[in-house]
């Protein structure tokens, strides 16, 4: 078995995976002192990353307690974890005794370059596994901008909610142009514009509400 070492990863259950330029020191980041690596096709490495993911049991006593971390100066056995590249991407994996994928983890751009040069001296491994959920809707969103879109909705909601009608007249008038009286009109509209594609409008609109945010306080 090859390996790597001394890498940090950035654990998520979420089907979107977390860029290196996206991770917070908020993360779920594990410090891991080993794991191993195995090369698989560039078909399955698609699938990981875009779909919940079973992967035959046959590969769990392969990979069984050979991926140790630091976990408060002391060692810890993750009893599946794995690092699987295509040459052209690297993915960590963490499963569970049924071989479902549970965890994925992006590496730092450094670290993966180390793991696909590796990757060069080993031969595909054919795996058997099972798509259990595909995402069909993919996001090419920053990290940041996915939650700005997020906080957006849920502040326009709370417009709705509390009939803040003073300040929806504010915000619909810093953007349109158009002579809207109608409450729910407005509220739609401003939901229709957050809807599309990111642009200087979210930006702008997340900022103008952050300040009315921090005003309140």
């Amino acid at each position: 078995m090859i390996y790597t070492y001394d890498i940090l990863l950035n654990w998520t259950k979420d089907l979107r995976l977390k860029e290196f330029y996206e991770w917070n020191l908020e993360d779920d980041l594990e410090h891991i002192k080993k794991i191993p690596i195995i090369r698989i096709s560039e078909a399955m490495l698609k699938d990981l990353l875009i779909s919940k993911i079973k992967i035959d049991k046959s590969l769990l006593p392969k990979i069984k307690n050979k991926t140790e971390s630091y976990f408060h100066n002391e060692i810890d056995i993750i009893d599946y974890a794995v690092i699987v590249t295509s040459l052209k991407k690297a993915l960590a994996l963490e499963l569970d005794n049924d071989g479902n994928v549970i965890y994925k983890s992006n590496l730092l751009l450094d670290e993966e370059e180390e793991v696909l040069e590796i990757g060069e001296e080993l031969v595909v491994t054919n795996i058997d596994y099972e798509v259990l959920k595909k995402n069909t809707k993919i996001s090419y969103l920053t990290r940041k901008e996915e939650d700005e879109k997020k906080f957006l909705l849920k502040e326009i909601k709370k417009i709705k909610l509390n009939k803040e009608e003073s300040k929806l007249n504010y915000l619909f008038k810093e953007f349109f142009t158009e002579e809207v009286v109608d409450f729910n009109t407005k509220l739609n509209l401003l939901e229709n514009e957050i809807s599309k594609e990111y642009s200087n409008f979210h930006q702008k609109l997340y900022n103008l509400l952050k300040l009315s945010a921090i005003k309140k306080k």
